[in-house]
């Protein structure tokens, strides 16, 4: 004879199991990244994940491990590969580009040589202006064996202070690096308040992060079958608006402010030192030059005259007096080679950006200079 089978027993059976899955869950705390089959069952992405506003086929994971996981980086080394790991924001990234249009792939299709292998870049950039970002991204970068690393920089780099998405998502190893370095974070105890409670460490408390890597898992099949990382029709390929304003102020300062205290400069020696026996080029990115209407008072959108002088001429003091491989680019590409007012570039002016770049790729990784005795 069968027993009744009592729904209301059936339903706390199952709430009791998923509160027991749930606090085991998160007394375990699994670490890492759930995200598999990249550089396996389909090739890795050509840039780490983020979110496009309005585009379904993209998706932001702020975890370091998803990110990489996700990657082409992550793939075997080829023998016959020089690998060149691009650090940077979303002028690096690629804002508004299609993921054969950015900067890395545009140099990989170049086929260029070094010491007998072929140069593959990787796009190792991410939105948001952040030393501290960089840094956590750099020291993951190393585990991949690259040949050089290419660091790209601007005044917003060394100076921001703010908590952004990934630093968040990051805390423990970006506040683990603040302290080896002694990195002046301002926002340290206020980024240690994002350290989860035990309900956020449950699979419910979870439950966004682990959703969107699992998002990041099935966007590999559209992936793998077009070889696009957005939908095209979110791109906007519009003329830029290049009018600027009189405001000189810059973080609420203004001239003759002055902004040395301000730029942490320590945070790049960390990232010479984490990169250990790879050499590292630093970069100061190209900026948009207004010619027009207020350009006595801005560069652009984003720096004021003083400001970003100030910071250039203290980035070249300290790049010669810590002996940095540095190149200054801030003015190499013409404005009308940018999609913004400000540090993005057009797809034309990338390729004006790798001509500038390989002969300092080449003399620092390819033709290297022989140590002095």
């Amino acid at each position: 004879m069968t027993a009744d089978i009592s729904p209301l027993r059936v339903l706390v059976k199952a709430l009791c199991l998923f509160a027991i899955i749930n606090v085991l869950y998160a007394l375990i705390d699994p670490q890492g990244s759930i995200v598999f089959g990249y550089s396996v069952l389909f090739p890795g992405r050509t840039r780490l994940p983020f979110g496009v506003a309005g585009d379904p086929y993209t998706v932001t994971v702020d975890g370091v491990d998803a990110m990489f996981a996700s990657h082409a980086i992550s793939a075997r080394k080829s023998t016959k590969e020089y690998r060149v790991a691009l650090i940077g924001d979303s002028s690096v990234w690629g804002e508004d580009m299609g993921a054969d249009e950015m900067i890395s792939e545009q140099w990989n299709t170049l086929n260029i040589q070094c010491e007998g292998r072929t140069i593959k870049t990787y796009n190792l950039g991410y939105p948001h202006p952040s030393i501290l970002k960089d840094l956590v991204i750099l020291d993951e970068a190393v585990e991949y064996d690259p040949d050089l690393i290419i660091w790209f920089v601007t005044l917003n780099t060394l100076i921001s202070q703010r908590i952004n998405p990934f630093l968040a998502a990051n805390q423990e190893r970006v506040l683990a690096m603040a302290e080896a370095y002694d990195i002046p974070f301002e926002l340290s105890e206020v980024l240690r308040e994002y350290e989860p409670d035990f309900y956020e460490k449950t699979l419910v408390g979870q439950r966004s992060n682990l959703a969107r890597q699992i998002k990041l898992q099935t966007l590999g099949i559209i992936w793998a079958a077009t070889g696009a990382d957005s939908n095209p029709l979110s791109l906007h390929n519009d003329l830029p608006n290049s009018e600027i304003s009189d405001n000189p102020r810059y973080h609420g300062m203004q001239p003759p402010a002055d902004i040395r205290d301000l730029l942490l400069f320590n945070a790049l020696a960390a990232g010479y030192d984490l990169a250990d026996a790879v050499p590292v080029l630093i970069v100061n990115e190209p900026v948009f030059i207004a010619s027009k209407e207020h350009s006595s008072v801005r560069y652009n959108t984003v720096y004021p005259r003083w400001v970003y002088d100030q910071y250039r001429e203290y980035m070249a003091v300290q790049a010669q007096d810590a002996g940095w491989n540095y190149l200054d680019l801030w003015n190499a590409v013409p404005p009308e080679y940018f999609s913004d007012a400000g540090l993005h570039l057009s797809i034309a002016g990338e390729r004006l950006l790798i001509r500038q770049l390989n002969p300092a790729l080449q003399s620092i990784g390819c033709n290297p200079k022989p140590q002095n005795d």
